[in-house]
């Protein structure tokens, strides 16, 4: 597997990858409203405006693109890692995660946070995230049941 900064041209890639993880596998743990709501706020143009503040890279697996995340190193947030559902649970997200892991290690960033989906919570606690409080993140009508997590990198 490969990982390499996202390009403007894979953003309708990055699109779908991510509409296919709301469908099949947030879907499991959130009320059809809220999926419906919340794929519509994922867009072409939405990516795109968020490549200007946040960082975005893929992850391939034979020359394919399989999964992307999103990280602010200055705010020192992890936004998210989607993995399309086909390669779920095959270490794909656990390797982008090491990769992002060693971005805020290099720029000397004692923490990451984030705000995990519920069907996520399992995986970040298994790479050493801490719950610090169940939380609503607000959509435009619903809110989307999460889970603020940190993990502390100076240990």
């Amino acid at each position: 597997m490969t990982i390499s900064k996202a390009q403007k041209k894979q953003i309708g890639l990055i699109v779908k990858i991510h509409k296919d993880c709301i469908h099949k596998t947030n879907a499991k743990f959130y009320d059809a409203k809220i999926i419906k709501e919340w794929f519509k706020q994922i867009s072409q143009k939405n990516v795109l405006e968020q490549f200007q503040n946040t960082s975005w890279y893929v992850i391939k697996f034979s020359n394919k693109i399989i999964g992307f995340c999103q990280f602010s190193l200055k705010e020192k947030i992890l936004y998210q890692i989607n993995i399309s559902p086909h390669f779920q649970s095959k270490g794909a997200g656990e390797i982008l995660y090491n990769f992002i892991e060693k971005k805020f290690i290099k720029n000397k960033k004692e923490k990451i946070l984030l705000n995990s989906t519920l069907n996520a919570e399992k995986f970040y606690k298994k790479l050493g995230f801490k719950k610090i409080k169940s939380i609503k993140f607000k959509l435009n009508e619903q809110s989307i049941k999460m889970i603020k997590m940190a993990k502390n990198l100076s240990d």
